[in-house]
């Protein structure tokens, strides 16, 4: 990668990014994305102001699944009443491994940054189509923890459009 900046995560956006591939190991959590933000202040970024790159890998290293929550529903008529609603729910261990390779159809939407004691924790809201019907999306909220994290990308595309 031409361009790598380290604990910087603040200083990229991932809103709207494709996740083009995303991978779980052992104590390491990997994203590519597609459409992701270099921010001005980013100390990679020369031009100092917020410009898209094209791919950009993500490794989060010494990293955790904290919880993985599926996000749910409120459902109104018309006229604005609730008519139903559904909860979010915390997506068991066992059936982890699958939403987690559904994440890699997924987009991002934002990502959210926590303060721990120790090391760096960020939420990450994801839209993925639903398995039956790829017109409607299920949003999931992957919530990490790490140590480290290290991004790269070899070229920047354009300015975003509010510069």
């Amino acid at each position: 990668m031409k361009f790598q900046c380290v604990n910087e995560l603040d200083q990229l956006s991932f809103d709207d990014s494709g996740i083009v591939s995303f991978y779980v190991e052992e104590k390491k959590i990997e994203f590519t994305f597609q459409g992701a933000v270099v921010k001005a202040k980013n100390s990679q970024n020369a031009r100092y102001q917020d410009m898209y790159c094209g791919e950009i890998a993500l490794q989060l290293k010494n990293a955790e699944v904290a919880r993985l929550v599926k996000e749910g529903m409120k459902y109104y008529d018309a006229d604005g009443n609730l008519q139903s609603e559904i909860p979010d729910e915390d997506v068991p261990a066992p059936a982890q491994a699958a939403v987690l390779k559904r994440l890699a159809k997924g987009t991002v939407f934002t990502v959210v940054h926590d303060d721990v004691k120790e090391g760096y924790a960020a939420e990450f809201g994801i839209d993925v189509p639903k398995e039956d019907d790829e017109e409607e999306i299920d949003t999931f909220w992957l919530c990490v923890t790490y140590e480290k994290s290290v991004a790269g990308w070899d070229r920047y595309c354009s300015p975003t459009e509010e510069n």
